[in-house]
C-alpha cells in the first residue's frame, strides 16, 4: 500500500470546513512547503507556505523556531491567514506586521444564485486567445491558475474584464477568488464571473466559500447581497 504523503496526512488533520479551504487546498493540490516542527513538538502547529503567491496559512500555534524559520523565508509583501482564535499568538511573534479581520460567506444554496447581466465563459487553455486585450501580467496570471484551477471570465463585448478562480478546492468547497481590470471595477462585471463560476462548480458537486477582509466593504456588501451568510471569522496578518 501507497504510504500518504506529508501534504496528505496534514489535509487529513483538518476538516473539511469553510476556514480550512486555502490551507486544505494547498495541502491536496501539494502546493506549498511546509514548515513543521521537530517530531517531539508537532503539536505546537506549522505553516503552510503557498508557492504561487505571498501567503502563508497559520495551522494551530507554531513555536518560536518555526516562526522564526518562516521569517527567514519572507521577502516584500507577504500576508499570513490565521484563525481568530490564534491571532494573539501569532500576534506576539509577528511584530511589525498589520492585523486585518476576514469574514468567511458560504452560500446556503449555489445552485439558486442568479446570473448576471454580462456575457460569461468557463474558459481553458485552449480559449487563451479570448484575453488577447488583457494586460500581459493579468493574462499570465490567468495561464498559471489554469494549471489549478476553474477560471470563469466576464467579457464587455469582446474584452475579458472580469475574472473569478476556484484558487483553492477542497472535496466539497472552493475559494472565490475575484480581479476585475481597475476602469471596470464597481459595474457588476465581478458579480457576473462569480455567479458563473458558482454556477459551474456546482456541477462539479462544491460550494463557494468566499474570504472578505471587513475593511472591503465593496466585498462584503457584494457576498450579502448575493445570499451569501457569514459563517466564521478569520485574520489575515500582513507585511510590507
Amino acid at each position: 500500500m501507497q504510504q500518504a504523503t506529508p501534504h496528505a496526512k496534514l489535509a487529513d488533520e483538518l476538516p473539511d470546513l469553510p476556514r480550512w479551504v486555502p490551507a486544505r487546498g494547498l495541502l491536496l493540490s501539494a502546493r506549498c512547503e511546509i514548515l513543521i516542527p521537530p517530531e517531539s513538538r508537532r503539536g505546537g502547529g506549522h505553516f503552510l507556505l503557498d508557492e504561487g503567491r505571498p501567503l502563508a496559512c497559520a495551522i494551530g500555534r507554531p513555536v518560536a523556531s518555526v516562526v522564526r524559520s518562516f521569517l527567514d523565508r519572507v521577502e516584500g509583501p507577504y500576508h499570513v491567514l490565521a484563525p481568530q482564535e490564534t491571532a494573539e499568538h501569532l500576534r506576539t511573534l509577528l511584530p511589525g506586521w498589520s492585523e486585518s479581520p476576514l469574514t468567511v460567506y458560504v452560500h446556503p444554496n449555489p445552485a439558486t444564485m442568479a446570473l448576471g447581466p454580462h456575457p460569461i465563459r468557463i474558459v481553458t487553455r485552449g480559449d487563451i486567445d479570448l484575453l488577447v486585450n488583457v494586460e500581459p501580467a493579468v493574462r499570465a496570471q490567468v495561464e498559471r491558475t489554469l494549471d489549478f484551477a476553474q477560471v470563469c471570465v466576464a467579457f464587455d463585448g469582446e474584452r475579458a474584464v472580469a475574472f473569478c478562480s476556484s484558487l483553492y478546492e477542497t472535496e466539497a468547497w472552493w475559494d472565490v477568488e475575484l480581479h476585475t481590470i481597475e476602469s471596470y471595477r464597481r459595474r457588476g462585471y465581478a458579480t457576473s464571473a462569480a455567479a458563473g463560476l458558482v454556477r459551474h462548480m456546482v456541477t462539479l458537486g462544491k460550494k463557494p466559500a468566499w474570504g472578505a477582509l471587513e475593511s472591503s466593504r465593496v466585498a462584503s456588501r457584494m457576498a450579502v447581497r448575493h445570499g451569501f451568510r457569514a459563517v466564521d471569522r478569520m485574520v489575515l496578518f500582513a507585511v510590507e
